[in-house]
């Protein structure tokens, strides 16, 4: 009596947390993110046990559609750019100190030596409030902004959303300690314990995802890429001037076409005429010469 008492407790706790979640979840549906990896499918609630509600999705998304309206944005702001500077070395020391000024740190530095001079590409993080500040100082540094590209990804949507779907999990987690405490049969305790640690990892998981954003929106991303002057200029090798190599090559193409077409034309109207002038007597000698040639060969009667 007391084990179908205990297994019909389950299933009215069990039944309301379902109604409850598949109401609140088609009141709306939330956007996943364009750019920031979503959250991996499988610590979803779709492999839950048959005898429990099979998903636990975003149950007071209803309550975080106002609440959205009162928090602040959380927006991921990045920065590329190219710059061209007098010295790459003396550029990126200016940088490593703006950066520890502002309490930000270096991601990635990736350095290229040249003849002329060393490439780099330097990517580091700064508070998102000195986002602006952090730019307008390392465009300071340059003595040309070759490229400038500034973009931001809005993930407030999402981060409500995991608010929300967080606040349903635990207090699903909660529901499900009690009904792990009154639990006296060994199968409806592993059933509820299995239920229970499903939960506990998905809350885990939303949990990280959160804080993944808030790290990606407190912390601006900047890629800088540093070209010293000496590279960035035309190439010339010896003196030579590749640009203006390549423009008298083709002025001494022109004139070449152009004595080439004057020279056909000289020939064709002065040389042709003046070898037929020239080669009309000699024709008609050889001519002469080998009719008498034969005339003399022939035998006499």
């Amino acid at each position: 009596m007391k084990k179908e008492g205990l297994s019909v407790l389950l299933l009215v706790g069990i039944l309301l947390l379902a109604l409850a979640g598949c109401v609140t979840r088609s009141m709306r549906a939330p956007a996943p993110p364009e750019e920031v990896p979503p959250l991996p499918v499988e610590y979803g609630m779709e492999e839950a046990a048959p005898s429990l509600p099979v998903e636990y999705g975003m149950g007071e998304n209803v309550q975080a559609v106002s609440f959205d309206a009162t928090i602040e944005r959380l927006v991921i702001r990045t920065a590329d750019l190219e710059l061209t500077v007098p010295d790459t070395e003396e550029a990126l020391d200016r940088i490593q100190a703006l950066v520890e000024e502002l309490g930000g740190y270096v991601v990635s530095l990736d350095t290229y030596q040249y003849q002329e001079g060393v490439q780099a590409v330097v990517t580091f993080r700064v508070p998102a409030e000195s986002f602006d500040v952090a730019l307008d100082r390392v465009k300071e540094i340059a003595t040309t902004v070759r490229r400038e590209s500034i973009s931001g990804q809005d993930v407030t949507e999402e981060y409500v959303d995991l608010e929300a779907r967080l606040r349903h999990l635990q207090a699903k987690e909660a529901q499900l300690l009690e009904f792990l405490d009154q639990a006296e049969d060994t199968e409806a305790v592993m059933q509820v314990y299995a239920e229970l640690s499903r939960t506990q990892q998905e809350i885990e998981v939303v949990r990280g995802r959160m804080q993944y954003l808030e790290n990606r929106a407190a912390l601006a991303t900047i890629t800088v890429n540093l070209t010293p002057d000496e590279l960035a200029q035309p190439l010339e090798v010896g003196g030579w001037n590749l640009p203006g190599t390549v423009r008298n090559a083709l002025e001494l193409l022109l004139n070449v076409l152009e004595f080439t077409v004057k020279a056909l034309i000289y020939l064709l109207v002065v040389g042709l005429p003046t070898v037929l002038v020239v080669a009309a007597p000699l024709v008609g000698l050889v001519f002469v010469a080998r009719w008498l040639i034969r005339r003399s060969r022939k035998p006499r009667r």
